[in-house]
């Protein structure tokens, strides 16, 4: 849905819309299947520290605060749990922006891997499911933040508009790792 950059984000639309038929069908020949991983900071050994860079991420991922303000907005009404709409204002070009929304299906909240992951909802450009996720080694302490997806255009866009939807998505993968790391710096200064 296209809106102009003064107006609302209603996640209410979205919220009894199920999910898209096209997601519901699974992954197919011609759909893209993303791996962003990286390691953003490194705490002592051992369970996560209760305020440290391991709780930063997961937090922002539980209040869909993943992607850098410059890309978009997350909207979701508390931290995400299962069955919740969450929706992304992503920032197409100055003044035109595109909402959309996606069903949360499942919470994770292990003592050493935490997020969610979402299906997108009928309406929505792309048909898929993505994970994000945070996880500590207990043993060297890394912390890695991680998006893990499938998806393809919806109909009614054409799959020949991939080669310009494609490099938005990597982009989009690639700067929501960014942000965590970034959120990290902030918090936990060096």
């Amino acid at each position: 849905m296209f809106l102009p950059w003064f107006a609302q984000d209603d996640l209410s639309a979205w919220e009894a819309r199920p999910v898209a038929a096209v997601t519901v069908a699974g992954p197919q020949s011609y759909s893209y299947h993303d791996l962003h991983r990286r390691i953003v900071a490194v705490e002592p050994p051992g369970p996560p520290l209760p305020d440290g860079p391991f709780r930063t991420v997961a937090d922002a991922i539980r209040h869909y605060d993943i992607f850098p303000a410059r890309l978009g907005r997350g909207v979701l009404r508390r931290p995400v749990q299962v069955g919740d709409a969450v929706g992304l204002r992503y920032y197409l070009v100055p003044g035109v922006h595109i909402f959309f929304a996606s069903r949360v299906y499942e919470v994770i909240e292990e003592e050493l891997r935490s997020g969610f992951a979402y299906e997108t909802l009928q309406g929505h450009p792309e048909a898929g499911q993505e994970t994000f996720a945070v996880t500590k080694d207990p043993h060297n302490g890394a912390i890695v933040a991680s998006l893990q997806a499938w998806s393809h255009l919806a109909p009614p866009w054409p799959r020949l508009l991939s080669p310009l939807t494609r490099p938005l998505q990597c982009g989009a993968g690639r700067a929501a790792l960014d942000h965590l790391e970034h959120l990290i710096l902030e918090r936990h200064p060096l």
